[in-house]
């Protein structure tokens, strides 16, 4: 007995010295690893299972709304962003939103719409939003979103989201433009109708005689002006044009613009030093000449011999306006009409109407790319109120640096200070030094020292000339007879938006039209 005992305990200690120390081993190779002590978890690790439960547990954070202040039933955002953060995946689930008459967001409040949330996994979020009406009532509610539980999920007391307060009232609009105080953050950049970054008390930010609700919103008329690209922090101009086809002169031709026309002349207006609010500069030039989507307003004209008796107040003009223009477009887009001719048989370039809304564009034969787009902005520029020497009608001055100017009508402007033309189309910046041509430094040419021009043409430069050098002005009354001083002019500081509300037979002062010289002789067969 006294044995069996002894060799009970020799076997157990046995038993514990080999769970506890490695004995020496005899590895494959014949090495020898001599004995270590063991770590514990061995010994827990070979006697138990891993009790680890992977749980998921699902909840919503970060509820917010685009906008805070509603009107009654205006449109607006829910944001909830769903998390698993627990340790385990989750299987797919419904995101369910709320509404509520206090901060507490729970599955008993209202209802407002849901979301199915795909399975997440430890960690993972999913960003969803609902766009709901706001209540017809004045009042303080709060929006918020609920997860429903899963499978597997054991704290379902976390499945409502925190509430976010909305208030719903008639919205102050200071201006009277359709957009309401709150979204006119005055910022001057645009985000979009819920952030407009206009000026809540100036319903025309820009000061392009549309106002901001309209740019933003569309007309009440049904006019789509955003989706045409108006911006309210940027100056837009509006043109449709409607053209004629015909064969006189010249054999078959269109009067229809171009894309190159219209490039050339949106590039002029783009690329102008007009300030704006917004961080822009220049005018945004929207063109209608057919092309299609929202742009079908231009339009070919069926006419029996391709001109038109009268200009732009006669009857023929204004009966074709009258069937192609729609009238919602009055008071938002000028009107282009492109005939062979005006006045039937009339050598004219064109015609316009000095702070008004229509004009010309007659070109005959000599319906070239550059002619056509440099032609339209010269009467476009005469409803933008600017005259052949930008605020008057003194002609031909080689100092004013304008499109108007019938010296850079055609060949564009001089943009080196030569002074002879170098094919740019630009309305001035009068940055060109005044010239008396009763006393004319020809060592300051237009722009100053350093720019020589011989004025008298004598090949030597003086500096005391007495020379009539805007002598081709013909229009009746102006300073072409004459000596006298001759000035620059800012036109792209001066042009004025206002025109449109001439509104066919409503004008804001009474108009004044002016008939264009031909087009020169060296223009007439130009070939882009």
């Amino acid at each position: 007995m006294f044995f069996y005992n002894h060799f009970k305990h020799l076997l157990v200690f046995g038993l514990f010295v080999c769970l506890v120390f490695r004995a020496d081993a005899a590895l494959s190779n014949g090495q020898i690893i001599t004995g270590q002590a063991l770590d514990p978890l061995i010994f827990k690790s070979s006697f138990e299972a891993d009790e680890t439960t992977s749980i998921p547990d699902l909840v919503v954070i970060n509820p917010s709304v685009n906008i805070d202040e509603l009107a009654p039933n205006q449109a607006y955002t829910i944001y909830a962003t769903v998390k698993n953060q627990g340790n385990g995946a989750s299987a797919d689930a419904t995101l369910r939103y709320y509404i509520s008459n206090d901060a507490e967001i729970s599955i008993a409040d209202n209802l407002l719409g849901t979301d199915t949330i795909p399975g997440l996994a430890m960690n993972e979020e999913s960003i969803q939003s609902l766009g709901p009406d706001a209540p017809d009532s004045n009042g303080t509610w709060w929006v918020g979103a609920c997860i429903d539980s899963v499978a597997g999920e054991t704290e379902v007391a976390n499945q409502c989201s925190t509430g976010v307060e909305i208030s719903v009232a008639p919205l102050v609009d200071t201006d009277n433009d359709r957009l309401p105080d709150s979204v006119e953050t005055n910022t001057g950049i645009f985000i979009d109708a819920n952030n407009t970054g206009t000026n809540p008390n100036i319903a025309d930010t820009d000061g392009d005689n549309i106002d901001d609700g309209d740019e933003v919103l569309g007309t009440l008329a049904g006019l789509d002006l955003p989706g045409m690209g108006t911006n309210p922090l940027r100056k837009d101009l509006l043109l449709e044009y409607d053209w004629f086809d015909d064969s006189i002169d010249c054999g078959s031709h269109s009067h229809r613009p171009t894309s190159i026309t219209i490039s050339r002349a949106s590039t002029a207006f783009s690329n102008s030093p007009v300030t704006n609010p917004g961080v822009a500069t220049g005018v945004n030039l929207i063109s209608d000449y057919g092309q299609g989507g929202l742009f079908t307003g231009g339009n070919l004209i069926v006419d029996a011999d391709g001109v038109i008796a009268g200009g732009v107040d006669g009857s023929d003009f204004l009966n074709y306006k009258a069937a192609n223009f729609a009238a919602n477009r009055n008071g938002y887009f000028h009107y282009v009409l492109l005939p062979h001719r005006y006045n039937t048989d009339s050598g004219s370039s064109g015609q316009a109407e000095v702070y008004g809304d229509d004009l010309i564009v007659s070109l005959y034969c000599a319906n070239s790319n550059q002619n056509v787009a440099n032609t339209i902005l010269h009467e476009v520029g005469h409803n933008l109120n600017l005259r052949h020497g930008g605020n008057e009608s003194c002609n031909y001055k080689p100092n004013y640096n304008s499109v108007m100017n019938y010296k850079y009508q055609f060949p564009g402007v001089d943009n080196n200070c030569t002074p002879p033309a170098n094919g740019v189309l630009d309305y001035s910046v009068g940055d060109r030094i005044s010239l008396n041509e009763n006393n004319l430094n020809e060592f300051n040419g237009t722009c100053g020292p350093g720019f020589p021009y011989d004025w008298n043409k004598n090949s030597t430069i003086e500096s005391s000339v007495v020379e009539n050098i805007n002598q081709y002005d013909s229009e009746v009354g102006q300073c072409g007879g004459t000596l006298t001083t001759l000035n620059d002019h800012d036109d792209w500081g001066n042009i004025l938006f206002g025109g449109l509300g001439s509104a066919d037979g409503a004008p804001v002062v009474p108009l004044e039209i002016i008939s264009e010289q031909p087009v020169p002789a060296e223009f007439l067969n130009r070939v882009d």
